[in-house]
């Protein structure tokens, strides 16, 4: 049976972080420059994949290798027929404004403002050369502690119509994420979508945590919830997104085989969800490969395909035009014949 492109399907991309979207030529060739071992990417828990993307993460250190590593990544999402993206992306860990003592500093000649600014460089070239808009993911981590994340949800909101668009929170669940909501509190009340991981590492407590303390709008992953039905209507009923990365859960254990993914719980439950790739450096998995995934592996029609795509972009934090294009591309897409 034909099929239609997935590469065609208009689609925003909404959990994915900028290190971890790298291409992988380019941290070999930055790492190279820096005079560093090339990354090791074996691992097979999320404590040990933790450990590898900080490896990752800490050859940039020059504004010409950040600014290249937005660049290319509105390219390749560009070319994976990815409309609008979501990066998640930290400047304030990035310049000398870093909260966490001891913490590396990588691009030690610029503050957040200034490492920020190198970032928009880099989308805006992608952006012009590709037509795909990006709207920034202003990050925290739960590993660097609670110091600093006001400071980061004030910046977030001061740059909310400079290209920041939501405040999401990563790191290592088994921290709660109580510490956090004064921080998501500013970033809410300034218009701007709240994001926590939850519902990954940890199970449904850790929704339910994130949901009574931050307000989210939308969940990073959040498949764990359909161990309880009752969090399940809870995430339908108001309508709460989840981030999905199939790949990712997979390869960390997640889900034990994708036949088993949570995913179809999900959707027979009614919550809303996003198809993303999380880190494709590390997962080798490409946002039109996450739809293939899912796709074959559980016999979805076009047109659930396409609803995944319109779920990220009422999902998203783009203008209210960008969403409008996208959506009426999708409708676009399933009036064309089927072509692979």
């Amino acid at each position: 049976m034909k099929r239609r492109s997935i590469v065609r399907l208009p689609k925003a991309h909404l959990h994915l972080h900028l290190e971890g979207s790298a291409r992988p030529s380019t941290i070999k060739e930055l790492a190279e420059l820096e005079g560093m071992p090339d990354v090791e990417q074996t691992f097979s828990n999320l404590p040990e994949f933790v450990q590898v993307y900080a490896k990752a993460a800490a050859v940039i250190k020059r504004p010409e290798s950040l600014k290249r590593i937005c660049r290319e990544l509105v390219e390749d999402e560009a070319a994976q027929g990815v409309w609008y993206t979501e990066p998640m992306g930290v400047p304030q860990y990035l310049g000398n404004q870093h909260p966490f003592r001891g913490a590396q500093i990588r691009l030690k000649e610029f503050d957040t403002d200034g490492a920020w600014a190198i970032m928009q460089e880099g989308f805006a070239e992608g952006t012009r050369a590709t037509g795909t808009e990006v709207g920034l993911m202003m990050g925290i981590n739960r590993g660097f502690g609670v110091d600093g994340t006001v400071e980061a949800a004030r910046f977030a909101a001061r740059n909310k119509d400079n290209g920041i668009v939501a405040f999401g929170i990563a790191g290592d669940e088994r921290i709660p994420p109580e510490p956090f909501a004064p921080a998501c509190h500013i970033a809410r009340e300034a218009g701007l979508l709240v994001v926590p991981h939850a519902g990954e590492a940890m199970g449904p407590e850790s929704v339910w945590a994130a949901i009574k303390s931050t307000f989210p709008h939308r969940i990073a992953h959040g498949v764990r919830a359909v161990e309880d039905p009752f969090l399940l209507s809870y995430l339908s009923d108001h309508q709460i997104t989840c981030d999905v990365a199939p790949t990712s859960n997979l390869l960390l254990g997640v889900a034990q085989d994708i036949e088993l993914h949570q995913l179809p719980k999900l959707m027979d439950a009614g919550v809303p969800i996003t198809l993303n790739t999380d880190d494709q450096l590390f997962f080798g998995a490409l946002i039109c490969d996450e739809y293939r995934l899912v796709r074959d592996t559980f016999n979805l029609t076009d047109g659930q395909l396409a609803n995944f795509a319109r779920v990220s972009a009422r999902a998203s934090g783009a203008p209210e035009h960008v969403k409008q294009r996208i959506l009426k591309g999708i409708d676009a897409w399933l009036e064309s014949e089927p072509d692979e």
